[in-house]
C-alpha cells in the first residue's frame, strides 16, 4: 500500500491508473452489491484523474485526504445503495445533492446511475466549475448543476435530497422539505451522534414528530484499515 506522501507525489495520470483497481472493484461488489461495467470503471478512473488535476490548483479536498479518495469518498457516496428504496428511483427518479462540494455523492452517483437525474448544488463556483468540467469530459447528460444557495433557489420538486458533510439534521431538514415532492426522502450521510441529532430535530420540529421518529438508520463501515463507522439517516417527509 502506498503511503500518503507517495500518493501526493503521483501525477494525476499515475494516480488514476491504480484507482478503481481489482481490490476496490471487489469491495464495491461484495459490500454494496454493485457490479460495475468496464465503462463505469474507466469513467471513474478518468474522473479521478480530473479530480487530482483540478485539486492541484483549486482546493476541492485536503491533500491529506487524497490517499483515502476511494475509501472515504467514492465508497461512502455509493453507500446509499444500502438503502433498499433507492433502487426505485434509479430509473427515472430525481436527486438533489445540497452542498455537494467536490461532487460527493452527486458526481459519483451520476457516473454509475445513467437514468437517475441528479442536480449537484453548491453556492461556491470553484466547486461547481469542476463539476461542469466532469460533466463535459464524461458526457454526463443526467447531471445538472445549480450554483446557488439552496435556501434561495426555486423548489426543485425532487424524489431524494442528499446531505453529506453539510450540517446537522435539524438545520438541513427544512431545505429537504422545500425541495422534495410530497412523501419523498431526505438522506443524510452521518458519522456519529445520530441519536442526538434526531432528538434535536424532534425538539426543533414538533410538527414532523412522526416523520422524524420513523427515520430509518442504516449503519455501515468504510473499507479503511482503522474502523470507521458511518450511518445513512433516511427521513420521509
Amino acid at each position: 500500500m502506498k503511503s500518503k506522501n507517495d500518493t501526493e507525489c503521483l501525477s494525476a495520470e499515475d494516480f488514476a491508473k491504480n484507482f478503481m483497481n481489482s481490490r476496490q472493484i471487489k469491495i464495491i461488489e461484495d459490500n454494496l452489491g454493485l457490479k460495475l461495467s468496464d465503462g463505469k470503471v474507466s469513467a471513474l478512473k478518468r474522473w479521478a484523474e480530473l479530480f487530482i488535476e483540478y485539486n492541484s490548483h483549486t482546493n476541492l479536498m485536503s491533500k491529506n485526504e487524497i490517499s483515502n479518495l476511494f475509501e472515504k469518498h467514492v465508497y461512502d457516496s455509493l453507500s446509499i445503495v444500502l438503502w433498499s428504496e433507492f433502487n426505485k428511483f434509479t430509473d427515472g427518479g430525481k436527486l438533489l445533492d445540497i452542498g455537494t462540494g467536490g461532487g460527493f455523492p452527486s458526481v459519483i452517483l451520476a457516473i454509475i446511475f445513467d437514468n437517475l437525474t441528479i442536480i449537484a448544488n453548491d453556492s461556491r463556483s470553484r466547486k461547481t466549475k469542476f463539476i461542469e468540467l466532469v460533466k463535459q469530459e464524461l458526457g454526463l447528460k443526467n447531471l445538472q448543476i445549480l450554483t446557488e444557495r439552496a435556501e434561495i433557489s426555486e423548489p426543485q420538486n425532487m424524489d431524494i435530497v442528499t446531505f453529506r458533510a453539510v450540517g446537522k439534521i435539524k438545520n438541513t431538514l427544512p431545505l429537504a422539505k422545500k425541495h422534495l415532492k410530497s412523501s419523498r426522502y431526505a438522506v443524510f450521510y452521518k458519522a456519529k451522534d445520530v441519536d442526538l441529532e434526531i432528538n434535536e430535530a424532534l425538539k426543533a420540529y414538533p410538527n414532523f414528530d412522526r416523520e422524524i421518529k420513523n427515520a430509518k438508520i442504516i449503519p455501515y463501515s468504510l473499507p479503511t484499515e482503522i474502523e470507521h463507522t458511518r450511518n445513512l439517516v433516511i427521513i420521509k417527509v
